[in-house]
């Protein structure tokens, strides 16, 4: 009990005298006043738990070993959270990425279809049959009994306008 009795009155004396600079010291090293507020008591709170004694030469040592301990652990915990807040944020962007993007590519898919039902009758049976059912030029002009460069060209000409229909779409 004696103990703690000195060890009070050394405490309320340091306090006394140090408060505002272990305060002061705190908050230069984690950038928060009102945190270091709490930080500062919370380092006088630990030296009025502490059992052995002390004394007036080891008191300033322990003092800032506490403040340094209680520093590092609100950093642990603070950018701990921070992290978690940002992998939140990019689950978050990437949720809403993912339904902007389906929703996109839904409206150009739209508008293709919109301009592949415009192309002339033969130039869009050869380019619905290469783009939709993935045929090669040689299977299309074989199935349709034409010839591979009439083939190749109305392809060509298919995806030439297609393109500057979404080119025009997207602008």
């Amino acid at each position: 009990m004696e103990t703690k009795a000195t060890n009070s009155n050394l405490i309320a004396k340091c306090y006394a005298d140090n408060s505002a600079r272990v305060q002061a010291y705190i908050a230069s090293r984690i950038n928060s006043y009102a945190d270091a507020e709490n930080l500062a008591q919370d380092v006088w709170l630990r030296l009025l738990e502490y059992d052995k004694p002390l004394t007036a030469e080891t008191m300033i040592p322990l003092i800032y070993t506490v403040a340094s301990n209680l520093i590092i652990d609100y950093l642990r915990r603070y950018y701990r959270s921070r992290k978690a807040d940002d992998e939140l944020r990019l689950a978050a962007d990437e949720t809403d990425h993912s339904v902007e993007s389906r929703l996109l590519a839904s409206d150009m898919a739209k508008a293709e279809q919109r301009r592949v039902e415009c192309l002339p009758r033969q130039r869009r049976i050869i380019y619905v049959m290469s783009r939709y059912q993935e045929k090669s030029v040689e299977d299309i002009a074989s199935e349709l009994s034409l010839s591979f460069r009439t083939v190749e060209n109305h392809l060509r000409l298919g995806r030439r306008d297609v393109r500057q229909y979404m080119s025009a779409a997207i602008s």
